[in-house]
């Protein structure tokens, strides 16, 4: 809502709280006294009682008779927006893509003693100004514009947590993708023969897609992986479209790869950014075949019921994201969070399991 339509006293509290998170006044600070603040807001006692007692209300400001007013010297965060495309009608595996294994339930879990509001991106931008009202949003951005858009809109992107996203000059916690890729595809080629293909699935979107910095990321780190082990690789274009009925990106294209045959004259090895490509490949393999761990080596990323889903154990990098909904609650506690990066961990070692 614009400002000129909030009631007087809405606009002082606003006024208050800006002042409060552009730090010009800092936790234990004494404001004026009443006289005054009815002065510099051009305002009644009554209208700036009532704004002031809504702030004290919320613990972001005490008062007492004698010593005046003050900013909470140890104040809580007490209004968080959460922005998310997940929807409570959404069931089954659906509702699962889009809370990234219950992040956003662990978050509201571990917040549970603030005021927390799920909001969606259409929300969003249908009423920019609603997020003003929060102390931290928190959110998983579709791209970095759309961070300089929030930014924008609140005049402090301090006050944003993005989760699992590294954009660099902001507050996130974030699996550092690049570093997962390299360690992942390090681990087969410490064990592979020098003269072993290795190859990198490098996605192409079928249309834009919000997470493509993510697999430029992984494709990156394999590469550093390549060049510190002095290591030829091909790249193959695959595709990723989006699945009709879920409007999600999980319709995998991989005919690139079948149309340039693997050698097949000892083991190789395929790198896919993306889960999304694992049931084409194995399908590949079948028809071709080749033994996976035998004759191909494969490894993806965020597999966590290969076993159910496939049959097999793939080898795949998990992130861990009741790690980020942990940390970015002990951000919101610290008032002014600084960047982390949440461990992630490689799951189903094929040469370990060979080596038992």
């Amino acid at each position: 809502m614009d400002a000129a339509l909030l009631p007087k006293y809405k606009n002082i509290k606003q006024a208050v709280l800006q002042d409060i998170r552009s730090g010009r006044l800092r936790p234990g600070d004494k404001l004026p006294v009443r006289t005054e603040l009815m002065e510099i807001y051009s305002t009644t006692r009554v209208t700036l009682d009532k704004a002031l007692n809504e702030l004290i209300d919320e613990q972001i400001l005490t008062a007492s008779r004698r010593a005046g007013t003050f900013v909470a010297s140890q104040r809580k965060a007490r209004k968080i927006a959460i922005i998310t495309g997940a929807s409570d009608s959404m069931q089954g595996q659906l509702l699962q893509r889009y809370n990234y294994l219950d992040m956003y339930g662990t978050l509201r879990e571990l917040l549970k003693d603030r005021t927390v509001e799920t909001l969606s991106p259409s929300q969003v931008l249908a009423e920019p100004k609603i997020l003003k009202d929060f102390d931290f949003i928190l959110t998983n951005p579709l791209s970095e514009p759309e961070l300089d858009e929030i930014s924008a809109m609140l005049g402090n992107r301090d006050r944003i947590i993005p989760l699992n996203r590294p954009f660099e000059g902001y507050n996130y916690v974030s699996t550092d993708h690049r570093q997962a890729a390299r360690d992942l595809t390090g681990l087969f080629l410490r064990e592979l023969p020098p003269e072993s293909e290795i190859i990198y699935l490098d996605i192409k979107f079928a249309e834009p897609f919000y997470v493509e910095s993510v697999p430029e990321l992984r494709k990156k780190g394999f590469i550093d992986a390549c060049a510190e082990y002095r290591r030829f690789y091909r790249l193959v274009n695959v595709r990723l479209g989006k699945h009709l009925e879920y409007n999600e990106y999980n319709v995998a294209d991989i005919s690139e790869l079948q149309t340039q045959p693997l050698r097949g004259t000892m083991p190789s090895c395929i790198i896919s950014p993306s889960k999304c490509f694992t049931g084409p490949v194995l399908r590949h393999l079948n028809e071709c075949g080749l033994k996976l761990n035998k004759d191909i080596y494969y490894a993806d990323f965020d597999n966590y019921n290969s076993q159910m889903d496939t049959g097999y154990a793939i080898t795949s990098v998990l992130e861990d994201f009741t790690g980020i909904a942990e940390t970015a609650a002990k951000m919101v506690d610290a008032e002014r969070p600084s960047p982390r990066i949440i461990p992630y961990h490689i799951m189903n070692n094929p040469f370990q399991q060979t080596k038992r």
